[in-house]
């Protein structure tokens, strides 16, 4: 009887998948996650940083900002927790094989939840941000006060309200222990917890998570942002019709318009980006299992996904830079101070000059705090 004990507390013999995997994975995986996803990532990390260096600016003030900060924190957060997934994805593959019981803890149980959780938390406040433009564009004057309430408070509320609805993550996997051969040190490695994953409660849950953090943002930011654009429009050609009809030319309205036609393009590709980038990830992870991992075509699309998604966040900062010329301002006056030198008294510019005259009407990216009203143009406090 003992010996039967001792014989069924021995760990079983490991499962390798890399024999019953397709011969074309590894160098799919190798390209994917290995070359072009480290490459985004570094272009994201710097962009994101780059942006909250700007957006910390004394004349970066305002609810709307805010809420871009916290945006771009959730995105550096997703996009550096985006890192070990890959490295797991292009060492250890599905199941893993970790000699430490904390590094398998991790992939097995935080690994999607963090990073899940951090762009479940950058979409929250994207959308956050593009309510609060709509209201103070399509509706100027009916609110006094932010209508997703106080920014400070609203920033704080969403990462934790995000977090606590992606907890159930957690126990999607759970780990395992096993040999690489008899006698050698023990393996943690990575398995389904099909009892959870079948259950009605997940099954609900995980259409439900990607209606709320997927489908709903889609429609919603491409709505708003739709009816922002018309808004926009409309006051634009009022005021070519004002400037029209004057004897006097005035100088600034060319660059101002210039910046509205910005705004625009600016509004809409976001919305194109965002759709194209996020929707295959309702598809994953609706259908996310160890079965669909086998096949070939499916690992086509997983990594096709989930670089669409890294290249989503990642490219905030050159979107910024691209569409607006406030931003690219700030951005240029912080990289100058206080390496460059006034004549007068020795000192770094000051950030409240612009070395390049601002027109009227400012922006600053999805969402942009410049908005206009049924009769003139003015910048907002979103």
């Amino acid at each position: 009887m003992v010996d039967v004990l001792n014989i069924s507390n021995v760990p079983n013999i490991c499962l390798l998948p890399d024999d019953m995997e397709d011969p074309r994975t590894p160098a799919l995986r190798r390209i994917s996650y290995g070359i072009v996803m480290p490459t985004i990532c570094c272009l994201g990390i710097i962009g994101n940083i780059l942006n909250l260096v700007v957006l910390t600016r004394r004349n970066m003030r305002g609810a709307a900002y805010i809420y871009m900060r916290g945006y771009s924190a959730a995105a550096l957060l997703a996009i550096l927790f985006c890192i070990p997934f890959a490295l797991r994805v292009l060492i250890h593959k599905e199941t893993g094989g970790w000699s430490s019981w904390l590094q398998a803890f991790y992939h097995v149980h935080l690994e999607l939840f963090l990073g899940n959780g951090c762009l479940g938390v950058g979409v929250m406040m994207l959308l956050a941000l593009t309510v609060e433009r709509y209201v103070s564009v399509c509706h100027p004057g009916q609110h006094t006060r932010p209508l997703c309430g106080p920014p400070h408070l609203t920033v704080v509320l969403i990462p934790l309200a995000t977090f606590l609805v992606y907890l159930p993550s957690v126990f999607r996997d759970e780990i395992t222990t096993c040999l690489l051969a008899p006698g050698s040190p023990l393996i943690y490695q990575k398995r389904e917890n099909q009892s959870f994953l079948n259950s009605w409660y997940y099954q609900v849950y995980k259409v439900a998570l990607e209606m709320v953090f997927k489908v709903a943002p889609t429609i919603l930011l491409a709505g708003f942002n739709l009816r922002i654009m018309i808004v926009y429009r409309r006051s634009c050609e009022r005021r070519r019709r004002m400037t029209l009809s004057r004897t006097v030319s005035n100088d600034e309205d060319p660059r101002t318009f210039a910046e509205e036609r910005r705004l625009i393009l600016l509004l809409g590709s976001t919305s194109i980006l965002f759709l194209v980038c996020v929707s295959p990830m309702v598809i994953l992870n609706v259908t996310l299992s160890e079965s669909n991992l086998s096949h070939y075509p499916y690992q086509v699309f997983r990594a096709l996904a989930n670089l669409l998604e890294v290249i989503y966040y990642s490219i905030t900062f050159y979107i910024y830079c691209l569409f607006s010329e406030d931003f690219r301002n700030t951005l240029i006056r912080t990289l100058q101070w206080p390496w460059v030198k006034n004549e007068q008294g020795g000192r770094g510019l000051p950030m409240k000059r612009s070395p390049i005259p601002r027109p009227t009407t400012t922006t600053t990216t999805p969402p942009t705090t410049a908005v206009a009203t049924p009769g003139h143009l003015a910048r907002a406090s979103v």
